[in-house]
């Protein structure tokens, strides 16, 4: 049975070669090999020279390594070029924007939920997040969302800062903010409202330009913690000291509002 990395030198696909993640892809795909599985890719690709990603007669070399992989597997593809290819009754090729939620609700209503997701897209900060918020949701239970070539959170033509390492407006440094998410049971601070996401995500992985997040039930409990305060122990002052940490809680998270502010409008 054919690997990916063996399909993707197969195919010309730059999952190998130009990167090396079909090595990291397999660690998370493999057990699933042979299961009726769907996939979703963003960025069809199909770079010819000269020309950029505009043929729509050319692309298309992921989603064959993807069909040609998973045997029993439904693939969708999506680009912002109109490709006119044809891979095979179990490859659904959609044309749009991955910032577009007319489009992305297309692709969701004619396959529900999907096993893995592959951001290939833009690799621009805004049309990257939004998928993700929109499509995290439509991740199956036990699945995993990819994001590759994130080497553009650091190159100013993509979009990046290259200066400004601690520019939240990268792709990088948003999803490092999904680690404390992850963690969101163990914040002290009882006015932190976690989402859905921190609600749904186990695992966050960084490797060279990419990113791999597991969508999960994220039930652990702090072991330190109770609904984000710690409990005031003793039988002493017990009303007075819990009085006194409830309103330590407010000022400080107060606080942390205001300096968010002034550093928000630069002051």
């Amino acid at each position: 049975m054919p690997n990916l990395k063996s399909l993707a030198i197969k195919y010309n696909s730059d999952k190998h070669g130009s990167h090396f993640y079909t090595q990291i892809y397999e660690q998370y795909m493999s057990q699933k090999k042979n299961k009726p599985i769907t996939v979703l890719e963003i960025g069809i690709g199909g770079l010819v020279p000269g020309k950029g990603y505009s043929d729509m007669y050319v692309g298309g070399e992921s989603l064959k390594v993807w069909r040609d992989y998973f045997k029993k597997g439904k693939i969708a593809g999506l680009d912002i070029v109109k490709k006119k290819i044809y891979l095979g009754n179990r490859v659904k090729i959609f044309h749009g924007s991955q910032s577009s939620a007319e489009t992305l609700s297309k692709i969701v209503k004619r396959f529900r939920k999907f096993d893995f997701i592959i951001d290939d897209g833009s690799h621009r900060y805004k049309d990257v997040i939004f998928s993700f918020k929109y499509l995290y949701n439509h991740l199956k239970e036990g699945g995993y969302y990819f994001i590759e070539d994130t080497q553009s959170s650091y190159i100013r033509e993509l979009g990046g800062d290259g200066a400004n390492l601690d520019n939240k407006k990268t792709i990088v440094n948003y999803f490092k903010g999904i680690v404390d998410k992850i963690n969101y049971q163990e914040i002290e601070n009882p006015y932190y409202k976690a989402d859905n996401i921190a609600k749904n995500i186990t695992e966050i992985h960084f490797y060279h330009n990419m990113i791999v997040i597991k969508k999960e039930k994220n039930l652990e409990k702090s072991s330190i913690l109770v609904n984000n305060k710690r409990l005031v122990g003793g039988s002493s002052f017990v009303n007075l000291r819990k009085f006194i940490k409830s309103t330590k809680y407010f000022f400080l998270n107060l606080k942390a509002r205001v300096n968010n502010l002034l550093n928000y409008i630069k002051i």
